[in-house]
């Protein structure tokens, strides 16, 4: 029997290897967070930090507790995720979760060491028990030891903001190098597509256009054998639910995703059993799959479940998102000020015409507004027209470019987040004669204001056209929050600072 080598090993057991390099990691991101807060700590101010031997002790605990959170929230199974976000947003939770376990810990074993609790443990056995045996070597490790002043306390809220920032930084780190390896053939799952309808190509198509999420798509199945054989966008059908036992040989699939709206269910149980049978991991697309994408619950009617959707209107978030919005575009506008003015000053040295751009543009529940930009086209070339994709673009002026490179050509639309008719995150705004050719379900996407920048902007698909990637837009409306604002934000400067390539 011919012996594997470490490569290929490592190719067959990838996804194992990593989540044990993530759990060693994260263990190293927390020691260094308790360290890095401790020496901020001391940086701005000795005699905040208290004693630091008490909190040499403190690190095992903290360090158990938080790892213990991690693999609660799921952060140590191997899921699939474009941007990472589901990640950062469990992080946020599992830190918080430790914050608490950790902090009312401490406030237990001190009240458990007080010398009243000492006098009346004496008269029961159990109590002494478990203040001698149990409570006593816990506080040990993990006490701050004497601290009156609370000086401990800041250090300890300090610790797990800086374990926060620690913990998405490396795993962001952790999720691009599992990308890149991913992008190599590492740990690549082969995958098959049950169906060879729209729904199958629009699946195809994401998996197209995120190799880095560790699928390697084989082929498309389907039971029709007049398709057996022919070609869809590059790729073979296989063949039938009658050939899976051998197509999974030959092609080594490991995964199967049902992606035909129109299979009836007694034909989808029959496939699944099937699946089921040869041990192959299996995903069902569901019919109305966008409707899913909105929150919703489960009821049952004696054996009938009921989807209720839940309730959309947020009105705290929206308060809270419209007051971000006011301060960060009128801080930027006063801040920026200088660098719009160059700007402008190049704009007119560069092409006649005027500075601003400004177009029609749809927004939410269908209200038109005009959307101000830096002009970037030679003005006789300006118009309703599809917005140009590549730089060379004949329309486009030279200082243009390198404004469209740069995404500062989208400045002046902090005017139109400070009047109300846009927010800094959401759907981007279409013009009108696309809104037109709308489908009922790309009419969604004007549930939700339009932003300057968005979840299809800081994705792979930007380079699609909008309209054609509509579920971006349909899961952050159902998905809004600060911290996802938060992300994408922070996604997006990221972008900018990398002058990325495509528009």
């Amino acid at each position: 029997m011919q012996k594997s080598s470490p490569r290929s090993w490592v190719r067959k057991h990838f996804d194992t290897c990593f989540i044990v390099l993530q759990v060693w990691l994260d263990g190293l991101a927390i020691l260094a967070s308790v360290f890095l807060g401790f020496w901020l700590l001391k940086a701005i101010d000795a005699d905040l930090v208290g004693a630091q031997g008490a909190w040499s002790k403190m690190v095992v605990w903290v360090t158990g507790v938080t790892l213990t959170c991690f693999w609660v929230f799921g952060m140590y199974r191997w899921r699939k995720s474009i941007l990472n976000v589901e990640e950062y947003r469990a992080a946020f939770k599992a830190i918080a979760t430790s914050f608490l376990i950790s902090s009312s810990s401490i406030y237990f074993l001190r009240t458990a060491q007080s010398d009243q609790l000492r006098q009346n443990v004496q008269d029961s056995p159990l109590l002494k028990f478990l203040l001698v045996d149990v409570i006593q070597p816990l506080h040990d490790v993990i006490a701050l030891g004497e601290d009156p002043e609370g000086k401990s306390r800041i250090l300890f809220v300090v610790v797990f903001v800086v374990m926060f920032a620690v913990t998405c930084l490396q795993r962001g780190i952790m999720f691009a190098v599992s990308s890149a390896l991913h992008a190599r053939g590492f740990g690549n799952t082969n995958v098959a597509l049950y169906g060879t309808g729209p729904l199958a190509l629009r699946v195809q198509q994401k998996l197209r256009l995120f190799p880095t999420l560790g699928y390697h798509f084989v082929g498309f199945l389907d039971d029709d054998e007049d398709l057996h054989g022919r070609s869809l966008r590059g790729h073979p059908v296989l063949g039938g639910r009658d050939q899976l036992d051998r197509l999974v040989r030959e092609h080594e699939i490991r995964k199967v995703i049902v992606a035909d709206p129109g299979l009836e269910e007694d034909d989808l149980l029959e496939l699944v059993g099937i699946l089921d049978t040869l041990g192959i991991e299996y995903q069902v697309v569901p019919r109305l799959y966008h409707f899913f994408s909105q929150r919703f619950t489960v009821d049952n009617l004696d054996s009938i479940p009921l989807i209720t959707v839940g309730d959309r209107s947020r009105p705290v978030y929206h308060a809270v998102k419209r007051g971000i919005d006011i301060v960060v575009s009128a801080g930027l506008l006063i801040l920026l000020s200088p660098l719009m003015a160059l700007i402008a000053l190049l704009i007119k040295r560069s092409s006649p015409g005027p500075v601003l751009f400004s177009q029609v543009r749809v927004g939410q529940r269908g209200r038109t507004f005009r959307i101000f930009k830096f002009r970037t086209m030679y003005v006789d070339m300006c118009g309703d027209e599809e917005t140009p994709q590549a730089s060379s673009d004949p329309r486009i002026t030279r200082i243009g470019r390198f404004l469209r490179k740069t995404s500062l050509d989208e400045l002046p639309q902090l005017i139109n987040v400070l009047r109300g008719d846009m927010s800094l995150v959401g759907p981007r705004p279409e013009m009108p004669f696309i809104v037109d050719t709308y489908s009922p379900v790309d009419r969604l996407r004007l549930d939700a204001k339009p932003g300057i920048t968005g979840l299809w902007q800081v994705s792979e698909a930007r380079k699609a056209p909008i309209h054609e990637n509509v579920d971006y837009d349909l899961y952050y409306i159902e998905n809004q929050s600060v911290f996802l604002d938060t992300v994408i934000l922070l996604m997006t400067a990221f972008s900018i600072f990398r002058l990325r390539t495509t528009h």
